[in-house]
C-alpha cells in the first residue's frame, strides 16, 4: 500500500499536541480564531515524540528502547513541551519505575487505562505500508504499559480508523473499519452501536473522541465537542481527526501557538522518510 498523504500523516501528530494544548487552556478563552494559551501540549505527545523516536533510530519496533525514551522523559522533561516532566498519569509512572526495578519492558499486571491512547499516531503513521504489521506494532507499543484487553484493543481499534483515515477513505467507512482479529466485545461494539456506553476508561475515551468525529464538519468543531470529555478523548479525537482532516486543516493559529511546533514537524517528516 503506497505512503499516505504527508498532510494526513503530519496532521495526526498535530491534531495530538493541538488537543493536548486545548485540554490544558481556560475553556472560556478557546476559540478556533484564537492561539491556545499556554500552547504547552501534554504527557501524551511527549510519550508520543519518544515513542516516534525510537521507531525512527531503531528502524523499527524496540519495546525496551521505547521504555528507556520514556524514562528519560520522565527524569528529565525530554520531548516535552516544557523540558520538564509536568504531568504523568500514574499508571504509566509506575510502568516507567517497573523497568527501572526489572529492566522488563511489558506491563504483566493487566493494567487499565487510557493513557496508551495517545500515542498510537507514530506507530500508524511509521507502519502504515502494511495494516497487519500496523496492528502487531501497535499492540507492542501499547503493552509497555498498558496490557488490559479493553486498553489494548481500543488503541488497535483508534489505529484501524486511523489506518483508514490516512489512506483517504470516507468518514463513514474510518468509523466502521475492517476490525482487527479478536476484539473483546465492548471496543467491538463502539462500531456499531455507538450510543451503548463504554464501560472500560480506554472504551470511553474512545467512544467520546468517535462520536465528536461522526457528529462535526471540521477539526476545530469536533475538539470543542470533545473538550468536555477530557484530555484523553481529545488525544484520541486529535489524531483521529487529524489523520482525517489533515494538517492544513487544523486551524493555523492552534499549530502556530504551540509550543515547539517545529519538534513535531520534524519527527513526522522522519517517520515518513524511514
Amino acid at each position: 500500500m503506497p505512503r499516505p498523504d504527508p498532510d494526513k500523516a503530519l496532521g495526526s501528530l498535530f491534531g495530538l499536541a493541538v488537543c493536548e494544548a486545548l485540554a490544558g487552556s481556560n475553556p472560556g478563552d478557546v476559540s478556533e480564531d484564537a492561539p491556545l494559551t499556554p500552547g504547552l501540549w501534554g504527557d501524551g505527545t511527549a510519550m508520543a515524540l519518544s515513542l516516534a523516536e525510537s521507531l525512527i533510530e531503531n528502524r523499527g519496533m524496540d519495546q525496551r528502547d521505547q521504555m528507556v525514551r520514556y524514562t528519560s522523559w520522565l527524569r528529565y522533561g525530554y520531548l516535552s513541551s516544557t523540558e520538564t516532566c509536568d504531568f504523568i498519569d500514574e499508571t504509566v509512572k509506575q510502568a516507567i519505575l517497573r523497568f527501572e526495578r526489572t529492566w522488563n519492558p511489558l506491563d504483566e499486571s493487566l493494567t487499565k487505562g487510557d493513557a496508551c491512547l495517545a500515542r498510537v499516531a507514530p506507530v500508524v503513521v511509521y507502519f502504515s505500508s502494511t495494516r497487519e504489521d500496523m496492528l502487531a506494532a501497535v499492540a507492542g507499543a501499547t503493552m509497555t504499559t498498558h496490557s488490559d484487553p479493553q486498553s489494548l484493543d481500543a488503541c488497535r481499534l483508534l489505529a484501524a480508523m486511523m489506518f483508514d483515515a490516512l489512506h483517504g477513505a470516507g468518514k463513514g467507512n474510518v468509523l466502521r473499519p475492517a476490525l482487527p482479529d479478536n476484539l473483546c466485545p465492548e471496543i467491538a461494539d463502539l462500531c456499531t452501536k455507538v450510543s451503548m456506553a463504554a464501560q472500560s476508561p480506554a472504551g470511553l475515551s474512545l467512544q467520546a473522541a468517535m462520536i465528536a468525529f461522526q457528529d462535526s464538519t471540521s477539526f476545530a468543531e469536533g475538539s470543542l465537542r470533545c473538550l468536555p470529555h477530557g484530555p484523553r478523548a481529545l488525544a484520541a479525537y486529535g489524531q483521529l481527526a487529524g489523520a482525517w482532516y489533515g494538517e492544513k486543516n487544523i486551524p493555523q493559529i492552534w499549530r502556530h501557538s504551540l509550543a515547539r511546533h517545529n519538534v513535531l514537524e520534524q519527527m513526522g517528516n522522519q517517520l515518513l522518510r524511514d
